[in-house]
């Protein structure tokens, strides 16, 4: 049961009051734009580095699904533990012939757990499963572009009570979108909330989004797709000649998702801040927009980023990324530039996150002609060009 409206808007005050007077916290929050503004170019692109050659594996149990690549569309594959898992041509699988024994010839192969993004060209394809026969597979058509993490050093686990994505949008020029009737298209902070109580927990997916919209924009929160918990509109421009929220290029700001424990729940925190809007700047400072009370007393609560399967059949990512709209749309994009750093709170400092990827699977928007190119650490520019899944850095 929801504890009551008055305890509800306490318990909230008192959360957003400890992260507003806390300087430590917003300090580092803020002091990490320059990143943005100031990094050169010092990154090469890395792709995964698939193994090729012949290994034997456990196939007395399999399973074999057919996977067909067109346009020359990437394949998303989740490798987990006790997992041997081939991509085969019609020809080596009729070669193979099945189990037990491993195929002999194979398009690629891997059996260490992790992200990959297999390219092999157009064609029909087995994609084979040995052993342990839960992994997680995409084709990768489009989806929303980005920065994005699946997993920490030797594939742990990161865990932290706060997530932060600072952006440069210098360039936006929409071709066309699609989900909502006006064109437009949305930055978004996406992360899992990992809920532990007694030998009990619950996952959260949430999001943290910049929505630009018919030439406005506004902040939005959201729990686990469907519980939309509020927005901010903004009214800038005092003196000039927008008064309520006309979305203008340069655009540097940040979006911040905060997860606090209490003894009354878990409270989600949703917050940004604006550093400047077209031709006018503004004094930094994080506005927490949106709180979501999850109400389990004494629990312990976390952002987790890890390859465990989350509730809607994918890895819990973390991600900082460009799609469309909303429900579940698409943008193309004529013209782009943009700079995005994506940073977890390790306890006692700001940090980039130190492995990832150019793309996240776990919101339903998508971007099209968004080419994503590493700067550093955690961070990215993105331009026109074609969508490129791939491995950024790490």
């Amino acid at each position: 049961m929801r504890l009551g409206d008055a305890v509800l808007l306490i318990i909230i005050a008192l959360v957003v009051s400890a992260f507003l007077v806390n300087p430590s916290l917003n300090g580092l929050v803020l002091s990490g734009i320059n990143y943005v503004m100031n990094h050169v170019i010092n990154g090469t692109i890395n792709v995964p580095v698939l193994t090729t050659r012949p290994v034997s594996g456990p196939c007395t149990s399999w399973s074999l699904v057919n996977v067909s690549l067109t346009n020359g569309e990437p394949l998303f594959v989740e490798v987990i533990n006790g997992s041997y898992v081939y991509l085969l041509t019609n020809s080596q699988l009729s070669a193979w012939g099945g189990g037990p024994g491993a195929p002999n010839n194979y398009t690629w192969f891997s059996s260490v757990p992790g992200i990959y993004v297999v390219s092999p060209g157009p064609g029909n394809y087995g994609l084979l499963v040995c052993g342990n026969t839960g992994i997680t597979y995409r084709v990768l058509n489009y989806t929303a572009m980005g920065l994005a993490v699946y997993y920490g050093p030797d594939y742990s686990n990161i865990t932290t009570n706060a997530v932060l994505g600072l952006f440069n949008i210098t360039n936006a020029c929409i071709e066309n979108s699609t989900g909502t009737a006006e064109p437009g298209f949305s930055l978004q902070l996406n992360a899992y909330v990992v809920i532990k109580y007694g030998d009990n927990y619950v996952i959260h997916w949430v999001q943290d989004a910049l929505v630009v919209l018919g030439g406005q924009y506004w902040f939005q929160g959201e729990v686990d797709v469907v519980n939309y918990i509020g927005s901010y509109k903004n009214v800038i421009y005092e003196q000039g000649k927008c008064v309520f929220g006309c979305f203008e290029t340069p655009m540097v700001g940040e979006l911040i998702i905060a997860v606090n424990s209490t003894n009354y729940g878990v409270v989600i925190n949703y917050g940004y801040a604006l550093l400047q809007l077209g031709n006018e700047t503004f004094n930094p400072r994080i506005n927490w927009f949106a709180h979501e009370l999850i109400p389990i007393p004494n629990a312990t609560a976390y952002i987790v980023t890890s390859l465990t399967e989350g509730p809607y059949g994918w890895p819990m990512d973390t991600e900082f990324v460009i799609g469309g709209p909303g429900n579940g749309g698409g943008v193309e994009f004529r013209d782009l530039n943009a700079y995005l750093s994506l940073f977890y709170w390790n306890g006692t400092s700001w940090v980039p996150y130190p492995i990832t990827y150019s793309f996240g699977i776990s919101t339903g928007e998508y971007a099209v002609n968004v080419y994503v190119l590493p700067i550093g650490p955690s961070t990215a520019e993105l331009v026109v060009g074609h969508n490129n899944y791939q491995k950024l850095g790490g």
